[in-house]
């Protein structure tokens, strides 16, 4: 009896450490098109049933939401298998933990239904290392991201999310994936660039490099690899920046070392793709700065970088020189065919002239390179659309000038779009306090829209702490940035890298959703074309649901597998 009693006694103490282990930590999946913030309580946004439905070469993610009673240290997680209960198995899964960042106001001129959170306030954004500290009652989210391989078997697979501590199990959290026959295409039609920069400046600042550098080499290739990974394919190249002038005698020679490596790097980490040439015309300040040209001039028998005004007689001599130079270069490289222009970023008031004028210098020392860059299409004078032939207008500026974009693409010209402190509304953008779904639409819109390209400014235009302030202010503005505007992903010294965030990520999801609505329209125009209808049917009238969403994504997997 004692024995007994003993046993009964041992097995409620084990129950009892069981169920205390349980309590300690809740989970619970929340959908990845929702933001976990800290101050949710156990359950809010709970998946009844945590189901994914992808095809196969396809991303997606999985998020599980923490939060404790109590401090918890050292948190680990991973996602152990995928299996299919026959031996098929999903090998590429990762679970990270979201990080948080200070938003210190929402985004001006938009409704409060069109945004998420409190400000100021914490908001999820990139994604960590572990380990996780957990404090009290303070709610948390991991990031699970799941890559089908190509070749996977279509089918129903299970998989978990398991949570430790020093080696003990704390939760184990299971999930369903449904792959389809379906599968992403492995070239990447949209062409998408976030403006990033490495200088110098910039470069000892995050991560204590010297520009060219070895070490500073392979910051730029593990950039690269981050962003190749989000299928971004074109590359902002800053010509100043990379090639290098000397003086012989009189002459300016040109060395193109530091220019070739930088596009060789990204080549090999799988961005280019298209080859960004710097913007030939800059502003000395603001928006409204007087226009200049950075050139080299020979002064002294020594060469000097000299910004002069576009009507400098030297500008014209500088440019006339530099471009049949660099087109000698590309030609020999085998990189033309790849190469884009910038001319001027935003050209507006009596600015498209002085852009008319350095358009028809590429044109005679470039010929048949393409110049490229963010327009207003509510205003654009005639200079501007003779002289610019891959226009990039402003989202939320050419609503009512689809005509004359539809006329541009209909005669064989590109036109990409752009994001850049605008548009706020009930606009779609990828904004940091704006839902998720809206940074996985803008690809939808790409496709509604047949425009061909993505375009933002703020790749990684850090504030000093970037964590803590994601608002900057810039050039000669006074007001803040719209929350996240300035960058999508964050410094990792320790790596030589960068870290991605949740947008980063939900972004490759709409990039890869354009390519399977393309791959749709190949073999039933008329249901690709009523699918991205149904989740985006104007600018400013789209799915705000995620759940709604899921089943129009489901509907694209099943019509491309039922080809």
């Amino acid at each position: 009896m004692i024995w007994l009693r003993g046993v009964i006694l041992s097995l409620l103490f084990a129950a009892g450490c069981s169920l205390s282990h349980r309590q300690e930590l809740n989970t619970w999946f929340v959908d990845s098109l929702i933001k976990v913030f800290p101050s949710d309580s156990p359950g809010t946004h709970e998946l009844a049933t945590p189901e994914l439905w992808g095809a196969r070469n396809q991303h997606l993610a999985v998020q599980l939401a923490l939060r404790s009673s109590k401090h918890l240290s050292s948190l680990s997680a991973e996602i152990p298998s995928i299996e299919d209960g026959n031996g098929q198995r999903i090998p590429s899964a990762t679970v990270q933990p979201v990080g948080y960042v200070v938003v210190g106001s929402h985004s001006t001129d938009t409704p409060e239904e069109e945004v998420v959170g409190e400000t100021p306030g914490w908001y999820p954004d990139p994604l960590m290392d572990f380990p996780l500290e957990l404090k009290a009652n303070r709610t948390y989210a991991l990031w699970g991201t799941i890559h089908i391989p190509a070749n996977a078997k279509p089918g129903a697979y299970r998989g978990a999310i398991v949570i430790s501590t020093n080696g003990r199990q704390l939760a184990r959290a299971e999930f369903r994936l449904n792959v389809v026959e379906a599968a992403v295409p492995e070239q990447r039609t949209l062409k998408v660039t976030n403006w990033f920069s490495l200088n110098d400046k910039l470069s000892r600042q995050f991560y204590g490099l010297q520009a060219f550098s070895s070490d500073w080499w392979s910051l730029v290739e593990n950039v690269g690899r981050v962003l190749a990974s989000h299928r971004q394919n074109v590359v902002l190249t800053a010509l100043m920046d990379l090639v290098q002038a000397r003086a012989e005698g009189t002459q300016i020679r040109y060395d193109f070392t530091n220019f070739d490596r930088w596009v060789e790097t990204l080549q090999k980490a799988g961005v280019v793709g298209t080859i960004e040439g710097s913007h030939l015309l800059g502003r000395a300040g603001g928006y409204d700065g007087a226009l200049q040209v950075d050139t080299f001039q020979l002064v002294d028998r020594q060469v000097k970088r000299i910004s002069l005004p576009p009507d400098n007689p030297a500008v014209e001599k500088f440019i006339s020189s530099f471009l049949p130079v660099l087109n000698t270069h590309l030609e020999q490289k085998g990189w033309k065919s790849v190469y884009v222009q910038h001319i001027l970023d935003e050209a507006h008031g009596n600015e498209p002239q002085s852009y008319a004028r350095m358009a028809s210098l590429v044109r005679r020392h470039l010929p048949g390179v393409a110049t490229i860059d963010a327009v207003d299409a509510a205003h654009m004078p005639q200079l501007l659309q003779e002289n610019c032939d891959i226009w990039v207008p402003l989202l939320g500026r050419f609503d009512d000038q689809m005509e004359l974009l539809r006329r541009r693409v209909q005669n064989g010209q590109e036109v990409w779009f752009y994001t850049c402190l605008f548009p706020r509304g009930k606009y779609l953008n990828r904004l940091m306090d704006f839902p998720l779904l809206k940074a996985r639409l803008l690809h939808w819109l790409n496709f509604k829209l047949g425009i061909t390209g993505f375009l933002h400014w703020g790749g990684n235009y850090w504030t000093p702490d970037p964590f803590k302030d994601t608002q900057p202010v810039i050039n000669e503005n006074t007001e803040l940035l719209p929350p996240g505007d300035a960058f999508i992903v964050y410094p990792d010294r320790g790596r030589k890298s960068v870290l991605s965030s949740i947008r980063l990520e939900t972004m490759l999801q709409g990039i890869e959703d354009y390519e399977l609505l393309r791959l749709l329209r190949a073999s039933k125009h008329t249901e690709a074309e009523r699918i991205a209808n149904s989740a985006v049917s104007s600018f400013t009238e789209y799915v705000r649901d995620p759940l709604a969403f899921r089943k129009i994504e489901r509907r694209l997997l099943e019509a491309l597998s039922n080809r």
